[in-house]
């Protein structure tokens, strides 16, 4: 089963960097403190600047492509590729 996954360095990386999140995450959230969680250092961006909502839309959207359909990711960079010179 973990063989389909290839943990080489890069997925490893991954690990680490997902696992670190969510246990800076949890600690920010159950100590009490919540000002030190990703979405109070975010707030204030995004009720700052509007356009902030256009790019957070626009990589929420990314992502779900990417993660759901890599095809149509695929086609997307391909069709925005041939209209370059």
């Amino acid at each position: 089963m973990w063989r389909a996954w290839g943990l080489d360095a890069p997925t490893w990386g991954w690990i680490v960097w997902l696992a670190a999140f969510i246990a800076l995450e949890t600690w920010a959230i159950t100590s009490e403190q919540p000002i030190h969680t990703l979405t109070s250092h975010l707030r204030p961006l995004f009720l700052s600047a509007p356009i902030t909502w256009w790019i957070a839309l626009g990589l929420w959207g990314w992502i779900g492509v990417h993660m759901l359909a890599p095809d149509l990711e695929r086609w997307l960079i391909d069709a925005v590729g041939k209209g370059t010179p």
